[in-house]
């Protein structure tokens, strides 16, 4: 077992090495990551790379993180849950780093001894709740009891606000995120109760409501875009919002990545965040609990930088002002240098975004008026950024001969490379329709690269116009010869790859969806390195969600070589080559 003193030494070299050599963090240099989010044992519903505590504890400690607070995905859906919080118990006395946060299900009879075995039984800090699961909302008397049981102990109170995204839950059993609208009262009825929310996408009035509730903290495992985190902080306060990775079903790199990529946050908060809130909230619950105790040493905030080599990135689905550039294009433009800070840090060589040129794919009917009219307003992104962007039109397939006419001025006798067909607006269509067969057709004739938006939801579409992956494997099949990019790869990803694994014309992009742990080592084992085109959704995605996918798979290099950028190029080189 590794002691406290070898640990901190570990966590330091191997930050250090994570970052490469350009790095000013030396290996001889503490540093500390705190990440209160963290699971142990069997995600209940497919395997994960590093759901075997070794293989988690490797990770993290390779990551610069010297203490994790670990639940139990056993607290899920078992039912017995004193043997749940005993094995919890039990493997993190194995693990200097982690803390054990037992599972409570306020739906079983008896639940308030099990509250009792976790605090004088296992000496734990805090509880951890899925209220979505277990089946209760949280103005429940029971919950409020539980409150104050665990207050009056000195313990904090984790809710699970998700564990995954609604719309790629298992389809027998689909629970919506938790709803936090009656926390604020409960919480002020309880003085001095701590309870951290994980896994929580903040927006809505209900944010708001959270935002004036003193003693409610956030983690950071969930939260998107490339200045998610700046903004989090921002709202809540550094002293509110704590480093969670929600691994292992997310891959922890992303939310490594994500708290620097914008650059927006200053030392002293990335110190809160990444250990010295959990620190003041763990100290106060050890003094009740007795636990065990850790160091808390300083943290150095270069071991939030990117691990990269030079992979040369190619990004096939940069999405600045996705739906709409604005009526003079300024949206657009600001939402691009919003998204620079992140292209640097990750080294982008390239970036395709979807242009809308005035077919029908907004419900602005002046805007389209002026792009139609103002070719200008199309081009002045390439212009502005010429050896970094390049560029795709969004296709309306509902018109096909604005489309066609579309396609032979910005492809024929423009610069575009490509199209994006819609999943949602004025401009989707399902791509089984034949309106799609003329405008493919031409398209293959340029040499033009097709990206179809497509998306698997549990419980089935949810408005006109989508597609999903097997209706892109049947338009597919019409044209052997031309290559298509299978957008999000399906969304609900395990079901997108074996819809189109034996379609050899289709490559899957690796955006849209959380950084889900085995995505990529399983698009790699069924369709192979050649077929997986990476993608950022930068900027409403952040550069941690969606490099992290690729950047912490268990891959080799030439395979992330090629899903990074080599494939996109190879896709583009025959309209490259016939530009030049």
């Amino acid at each position: 077992m590794m002691h406290r003193r070898d640990l901190f030494k570990a966590a330091a070299t191997g930050a250090a090495a994570a970052l490469g050599s350009s790095s000013v963090l030396a290996a001889d240099h503490e540093v500390s990551i705190v990440d209160t989010n963290v699971s142990l044992f069997h995600w209940p519903f497919r395997r994960l790379p590093l759901d075997t505590t070794n293989a988690l504890i490797k990770k993290l400690r390779s990551l610069g993180i010297v203490e994790a607070w670990a639940g139990s995905f056993e607290g899920i859906l078992h039912r017995d849950i004193a043997a749940v919080n005993q094995r919890l118990s039990d493997e993190c006395r194995r693990w200097p780093e982690l803390v054990p946060i037992g599972s409570i299900n306020l739906e079983l009879p008896d639940w308030e001894r099990d509250v009792r075995q976790c605090f004088e039984q296992h000496n734990m800090p805090g509880i951890r709740l899925h209220p979505n699961y277990h089946g209760y909302r949280l103005d429940d008397s029971r919950f409020a009891r539980l409150l104050e049981l665990a207050t009056a102990a000195g313990r904090f109170v984790q809710i699970a606000a998700a564990m995954e995204d609604t719309r790629t839950q298992h389809p027998k059993v689909r629970v919506d995120d938790v709803d936090f609208r009656a926390l604020p009262n409960v919480m002020k009825r309880v003085a001095r109760a701590k309870v951290q929310i994980l896994n929580y996408r903040p927006r809505g009035a209900s944010f708001d409501e959270l935002l004036k509730t003193s003693g409610i903290y956030f983690d950071t495992a969930r939260v998107d875009g490339t200045d998610g985190v700046p903004n989090l902080v921002e709202q809540a306060g550094r002293s509110r919002v704590m480093f969670g990775t929600h691994a292992p079903f997310l891959i922890p790199e992303a939310s490594l990545i994500r708290v620097n990529e914008s650059g927006l946050l200053d030392e002293a908060a990335i110190r809160s965040v990444s250990h010295e809130t959990a620190g003041q909230v763990l100290t106060r619950a050890k003094n009740s609990s007795n636990a065990k105790a850790k160091a808390t040493v300083s943290s150095n905030t270069d071991a939030f930088g990117l691990p990269l080599n030079d992979y040369r990135i190619w990004d096939s689905y940069f999405t600045p002002s996705h739906s709409h550039p604005g009526r003079d294009g300024a949206r657009l433009i600001a939402d691009i240098e919003r998204a620079i800070p992140a292209i640097r840090k990750g080294k982008f060589e390239k970036l395709c975004y979807f242009a809308h040129v005035g077919i029908g794919t907004t419900t602005d009917v002046e805007l389209e008026r002026t792009l139609r009219t103002n070719p200008e307003l199309v081009e002045r992104p390439l212009k502005r950024w010429p050896g970094l962007l390049m560029g795709m039109i969004q296709l309306n397939a509902n018109d096909v001969p604005a489309s066609l006419d579309a396609i032979n001025r910005w492809l024929c006798d423009g610069q575009m490379l490509g199209v994006y067909f819609p999943g949602s607006g004025p401009g989707a269509l399902t791509c089984t329709h034949r309106n799609f067969d003329p405008l493919v057709e031409r398209i293959a004739e340029l040499n033009g690269v097709i990206m179809q938006h497509t998306w698997f939801k549990t419980g089935g579409k949810d408005r006109p116009g989508e597609s999903t992956p097997s209706e892109l494997a049947e338009l597919a099949s019409r044209f052997p010869q031309q290559k298509f990019l299978c957008a999000h790869a399906g969304g609900e990803w395990q079901r997108g790859i074996r819809a189109v694994r034996e379609s050899p014309n289709i490559l899957v992009e690796t955006s849209g969806f959380d950084a889900t742990a085995g995505f990529i080592e399983i698009a790699l084992r069924e369709l192979g390195a050649e077929r997986i085109v990476f993608g950022s959704h930068l900027p409403s995605r952040s550069l941690g969600t969606e490099l992290g996918k690729v950047i912490g798979a268990q891959i080799t290099e030439k395979e992330r070589r090629l899903i990074l950028g080599e494939n996109l190029r190879s896709l583009l080189r025959p309209i490259l080559d016939g530009r030049a």
